[in-house]
């Protein structure tokens, strides 16, 4: 669902080449979303099939064939529903290092720590990229802003948690 409603909305803006499309999520979207970009032309080809957009060909270089996607009217009623899904939504966030954590005490504490603790570099690197983004005035739209804010408020909030984790462990069995 997310990746249909990424590529609709993406489409909504402008007509694109998969290429497009998937350089977009990997460089606005992939650090706080997991979509997958390795199969974009699948899903691509799905939504055709499905009248939710349609392709052109274009020339390309050396005599390549390139397609442009442009979104239907059956796309943008699609785009609707799946944006009013997900707005709606009553999953809460589901983050996977929540499942071993159950587990706690089934985990080996060194090994363990050492993974949070390279979890929580990865999220501080995240937190700096966002940081970075967010000094450029000029690129983003407010309601951009206040979405990359967000995500730099739940990155806190996930370094925080996965600190008080490393402490409970440590308090565990008294190693680092």
């Amino acid at each position: 669902m997310i990746q249909k409603l990424t590529i609709l909305g993406f489409l909504k803006n402008q007509p694109a080449s998969g290429y497009d499309i998937k350089k977009f999520i990997q460089k606005e979207l992939g650090i706080f979303s997991s979509l997958e970009t390795q199969s974009i032309y699948y899903p691509l080809k799905k939504m055709e099939e499905a009248g939710f957009l349609r392709k052109e060909e274009r020339k390309g270089e050396k005599h390549l064939k390139k397609y442009k996607y442009y979104l239907t009217a059956a796309g943008e009623k699609e785009f609707y529903r799946l944006s009013s899904q997900a707005l709606l939504s009553k999953k809460r966030p589901f983050m996977e290092v929540d499942i071993p954590l159950y587990f706690l005490p089934h985990l080996d504490a060194r090994s363990l720590i050492a993974r949070l603790r390279v979890r929580r570099q990865f999220l501080k690197k995240a937190k700096s990229w966002l940081r970075d983004k967010l000094k450029i005035q000029d690129e983003f739209l407010p309601h951009q802003r206040l979405i990359l804010t967000h995500h730099l408020e739940l990155l806190q909030v996930e370094e925080n948690y996965i600190q008080e984790i490393i402490d409970h462990v440590r308090g565990r069995d008294g190693k680092s």
